[in-house]
């Protein structure tokens, strides 16, 4: 590392009994050498939390621990972890996960990426890094190949994700009766999820803290949607590899109303579906044309789902979430 590389500060959430992967997790950083690394423990067991607490005394001032008084969910203890980080002096923050485990160079290509961007004349900045379940050349290709080809719903007009010419098109796909149709490769993103952000301190000061009311699901999209709504640019670094593994999932992959009617946990669809609306109706026109016959195919598809996994009980989450969604209810509303 020479004296010309920008200087990072760390910065990661854990909670529960995940100690082992959250101190892999900060060891890889330091390694990246990342200091001081901002380790938010948001409601871990007292196993975990004295592994911590002797990892940071341990640490010669690398690791900082900071305890939350309970399981506030993602967003404010994420906030938490921004606002400690970004004031330590650095240039810049790194955000992970507690699970995520960066291959070597991730770092130094996030922030040569960032700086391009920079040297462009672009000052509201941030670089994501491609995130996946393993780090076999294998299964990066297959992910690479699935980001640019991804298609997601316009929230200008969706609801909960639902948006009808979409919804079309990948019907008509599926069924073999339309050719996929080939996305432009690009690397701008409309937003990103915290693990593997890279952003200048003055850029985190500049779009605030996410939303603590938010409580988890969706904080983090609604967070880095600020940098393009701000004319900044979000951009993805393909190059640079996070590991993400994917652990036991509470909803199933695939068509997603579906997902909703199998999910696992009623508090994790509750938030993930009310702040996916706080985000959509906050996007655009609140209520428009487009907007209300989305609204319409969601209800239908959430009945066809409901009837055919012939589970009625997660309508009765949906439909709360929606309430307070459009009533513009957010909060601690479900105990996590």
């Amino acid at each position: 590392m020479t004296d010309s590389r920008p200087t990072v500060a760390g910065a990661t959430v854990t909670y529960g009994s995940r100690h082992v992967s959250c101190l892999a997790v900060v060891a890889r950083m330091i390694d990246a050498g990342v200091a001081p690394v901002v380790i938010i423990d948001n409601g871990s067991t007292p196993v975990s939390a004295a592994a911590l607490d002797a990892a940071a005394a341990a640490g010669a001032g690398r690791i900082v621990v900071h305890r939350m008084p309970r399981n506030e969910g993602s967003a404010p203890a994420f906030g938490a972890a921004i606002a400690r980080a970004r004031d330590l002096g650095t240039d810049y923050v790194w955000l992970l996960d507690d699970d995520n485990l960066p291959e070597p160079g991730a770092l130094d290509r996030l922030l040569a990426a960032d700086q391009a961007l920079r040297a462009a004349g672009h000052d509201l900045t941030a670089v994501a890094p491609l995130r996946v379940p393993d780090g076999e050349p294998a299964t990066i290709a297959e992910v690479v190949a699935a980001e640019r080809a991804r298609e997601s719903p316009r929230e200008a007009v969706s609801f909960a994700g639902v948006e009808a010419g979409l919804f079309a098109r990948r019907f008509l796909e599926r069924v073999g009766l339309r050719r996929p149709r080939r996305r432009v490769a690009g690397t701008d993103l409309a937003y990103a999820p915290y693990g593997g952000l890279l952003a200048r301190a003055d850029v985190l000061r500049r779009i605030g803290l996410p939303r603590a009311d938010f409580v988890l699901y969706g904080d983090d999209l609604e967070y880095t949607s600020r940098i393009r709504a701000g004319g900044g640019r979000l951009v993805l670094v393909p190059d640079a590899v996070v590991v993400d593994p994917r652990g036991e999932r509470w909803m199933p992959p695939g068509f997603e109303v579906r997902a909703m009617f199998l999910s696992t946990n009623p508090a994790l669809l509750y938030y993930f579906l009310r702040n996916r609306l706080h985000r959509e109706l906050g996007t655009g026109r609140r209520w428009s044309v487009p907007r209300a016959a989305n609204g319409a195919l969601f209800l239908a598809l959430c009945l066809a789902c409901a009837a055919a996994t012939r589970r009625w009980r997660p309508m009765r989450v949906i439909r709360r979430a929606v309430a307070d969604a459009v009533s513009g209810r957010a909060g601690r509303r479900v105990e996590i």
